[in-house]
């Protein structure tokens, strides 16, 4: 079924060539260190911030120093006897068994990579082309959310060319619609990069100003006012489960980059200081918002909760693996710990993939018998 080798060979990939890419180093570290070694086999594939991909045991160290130093630049190999990654130099071909990628924002966690590894046939860790592809886009989720009756902020969509085009008209619906102070944000990034809070018209100019720098398309949205902020993780397939939720309690106004990432004062309270009967129900929206946009593997579902009412704020399809993550201090504080929880990842890529593949055959031996 798998490798013949004793060991499964799993591609840990990283790195990308968003404005994520350190994250996403420090994540794939964090999953190299707990990773079950008596089981697995580690194939390091690093991708520079141009879009080179290298793949050996200095990947790392080329993100960090330039230098390619124990590494080769490689390609994807679609010989279905040989999937992996071609060396371009001597093409020699790394095979692999299963591919982990811990890629944080576009062209990476937005079905692009999904849609790649697909192609190539090797199963892969976490959500499939269309939920990546749904939840890296706010506003597609928040469509998607409210179709299924799941509550979401109430806001608006700006492209581009509408801005660029008629700005006293989309100005004027945000006047009409909403109500300041408000959130603008990028639609297609993750890691709170680019996002403002506005209330008069130059700070809201400013703020869509600066979310297109980031995305052809802008949310905008009410502020949810003296809002807790909290996060669930999902982990499953077809019968996905939740963590107990925790609370971020951010350095600054908002969850933004630094409070994140930089400067190390948001505290993270884990169980979340709510009650039980609201912890089931975002316990319950946040399997079903995974559902609703056709997740698997894993996600995790950020909330906003107000004194009368909670809304799914984003989906992140693949969260932060950080020693500061929320996703593994979720589910360590639940009781599946770091090192299992990267194995359980894992078997459920496997599983998704032979799920896919007995379809796969199935229509081929229909085709076949003229059915």
């Amino acid at each position: 079924m798998h490798s013949l080798n004793p060991k499964q060979k799993i591609a840990l990939i990283f790195g990308g060539v968003s404005t994520e890419h350190d994250v996403s180093v420090v994540s794939a570290r964090s999953v190299a260190e707990y990773l079950d070694t008596e089981r697995f086999e580690p194939l390091y594939v690093g991708i520079d911030k141009q879009g080179r991909w290298f793949a050996g045991p200095g990947a790392f160290d080329l993100l960090k120093t330039g230098k390619e130093h124990d590494v080769q630049r490689v390609i994807f190999s679609t010989d279905p006897e040989k999937r992996g990654f071609l060396a371009i130099d001597n093409t020699e071909i790394f095979e692999v068994d299963v591919a982990f990628p811990v890629l944080h924002g576009p062209r990476g966690e937005d079905g692009t990579m999904q849609g790649l590894l697909d192609l190539s046939g090797i199963p892969y860790v976490g959500c499939d082309t269309m939920s990546s592809a749904i939840a890296m886009d706010k506003d597609m989720t928040k469509r998607v959310l409210a179709q299924r009756g799941i509550p979401v902020v109430k806001g608006t969509c700006i492209t581009r060319w509408m801005w660029q085009t008629d700005r006293d008209e989309v100005l004027g619906e945000i006047a009409d619609t909403l109500s300041p102070p408000l959130f603008i944000k990028p639609a297609t990034m993750g890691s709170s990069i680019g996002i403002t809070k506005a209330s008069g018209v130059d700070e809201i100019v400013r703020g869509i100003d600066k979310a297109l720098c980031f995305s052809p398309k802008v949310v905008i949205e009410n502020a949810v006012v003296n809002a807790l902020e909290i996060e669930v993780a999902v982990l499953g397939n077809n019968e996905p489960v939740a963590s107990i939720p925790g609370q971020i309690i951010p350095s600054n106004d908002f969850y933004d980059f630094d409070a994140k990432y930089v400067d190390g004062k948001t505290e993270l309270i884990i169980p979340a200081k709510i009650g039980k009967a609201l912890m089931d129900d975002i316990q319950f929206a946040a399997v079903d918002a995974f559902v609703a946009i056709g997740g698997t593997g894993m996600a995790r579902i950020d909330f906003l909760i107000s004194q009368d009412a909670f809304y799914v704020n984003e989906i992140n399809t693949i969260p932060g693996f950080t020693s500061i993550s929320m996703y593994p201090k979720l589910w360590e504080a639940t009781g599946i710990p770091y090192p299992q929880l990267i194995t359980a990842l894992i078997d459920l890529a496997f599983k998704r993939h032979e799920e896919c593949q007995s379809m796969t055959k199935v229509i081929l031996l229909e085709k076949d018998l003229g059915v």
